[in-house]
């Protein structure tokens, strides 16, 4: 009887060799990726022209869009342009530097689905009257020559000084996001009437507070905002 049972447990351990795995716990989930910004800073723009500045924006999935954030030298109140994304990358297009208008100070910054922001160094670019001039700088591209819609960091309406080109200036409010200051842009433009030195102002409910939008289309530059961007 005795060895009947040995061989039938033999038997049984020849064909479960291992004991059931316990049950392993959940892995943890990764953290998720930091937003980044990669740009090939330029050192010379043409005046006259659109500058147009590229960047990679990173992860995919986490993005939102872009921003290029520039003033000449004959102010230090930022604009910005909103960049769109093309093959792959975020493109945006200034306004046309004057010859005066150099050297531009401008910085390329991500902005993600939650609102989170990360920027590249602030870079400097000489305003040249060819492009030969700009020697061993390197050239930022050509961008199309249609006027610009920028935004104004400070909250004003007034042309950025040093820059021709400009379609409309739109004052981003105290906590208005891309998107909301974009659609209030994009609505004005649509309904018309924002011409000479019409100005419309628009409230609008964003996602993180209230904010008035202000949109003013002008053919000449007037006063620069008196107060610093940052």
């Amino acid at each position: 009887m005795r060895r009947t049972f040995a061989a039938s447990l033999a038997i049984l351990l020849a064909a479960y060799p291992f004991a059931p795995a316990a049950a392993q716990e959940p892995a943890a989930a990764a953290a998720p990726l930091p937003l980044s910004v990669a740009h090939s800073p330029v050192g010379c723009m043409v005046a006259g022209t659109n500058p147009q500045l590229d960047a990679g924006i990173s992860p995919d999935d986490r993005v939102q869009g872009g921003r290029v954030y520039f003033h000449s030298v004959l102010s230090t109140a930022f604009y910005y342009v909103e960049m769109m994304p093309q093959a792959g990358r975020y493109v945006g297009v200034l306004p046309k530097p004057r010859a005066h208008a150099g050297p531009v100070t401008y910085y390329v910054e991500g902005v993600g689905r939650d609102y989170s922001q990360t920027q590249t160094a602030e870079q400097s670019a000489v305003v040249v009257e060819k492009a030969e001039d700009c020697r061993d700088k390197p050239l930022a591209a050509l961008g199309p020559g249609d006027p610009v819609r920028v935004f104004s960091v400070t909250g004003g309406t007034a042309l950025p000084p040093g820059f021709s080109g400009v379609s409309s200036v739109v004052a981003a409010g105290t906590g208005a996001s891309t998107a909301a200051a974009g659609a209030a842009g994009a609505g004005a433009a649509a309904g018309g009437g924002i011409s000479g030195t019409t100005i419309a102002i628009v409230g609008g409910a964003v996602a993180v507070g209230v904010a008035a939008v202000v949109i003013t289309t002008t053919g000449e530059e007037t006063n620069p905002p008196a107060s610093p961007s940052r």
